[in-house]
């Protein structure tokens, strides 16, 4: 009975750390929404291969996802104002563990919405 709640609790906490603990896409959020001095702001997945369209593009498509989220306010276009890149890869770090960087992106500036190659892999669209 001890070993079955064990187990459970080990595959809840791999559930959370994967599912919540570090959420790229929440993170992009913050980050955009931490960029923008107000409106409306979504971050956008965008792939990291070469030929892929611009966070200028992709932002310019996103608007209906956009404006279904939070209703028909705003403009009814969006632009990109900035792009992150999120490293998916990330250390493990105990509580008492100080001192050592858990993730890391990379802050592209608008500049970065007009880039086609790997590189942002998070457009910050705004309405």
């Amino acid at each position: 009975m001890l070993k079955a709640m064990i187990l459970q609790l080990f595959i809840f906490s791999l559930s959370f750390v994967f599912n919540c603990g570090y959420d790229a896409d929440a993170i992009a959020q913050a980050a955009c929404a931490g960029s923008f001095p107000g409106g409306f702001v979504a971050a956008v997945r965008r792939d990291c291969n070469l030929n892929r369209p611009t966070c200028s593009t992709i932002c310019k498509n996103a608007i209906t996802g956009m404006r279904a989220i939070y209703g028909q306010q705003g403009s009814a276009s969006s632009t990109c104002f900035e792009a992150f890149h999120f490293y998916y890869k990330h250390a493990t770090l105990t509580p008492d563990q100080k001192g050592k960087p858990l993730m890391a992106m990379y802050r592209y500036g608008s500049a970065g919405c007009h880039r086609n190659g790997c590189g942002p892999n998070f457009c910050c669209c705004r309405a």
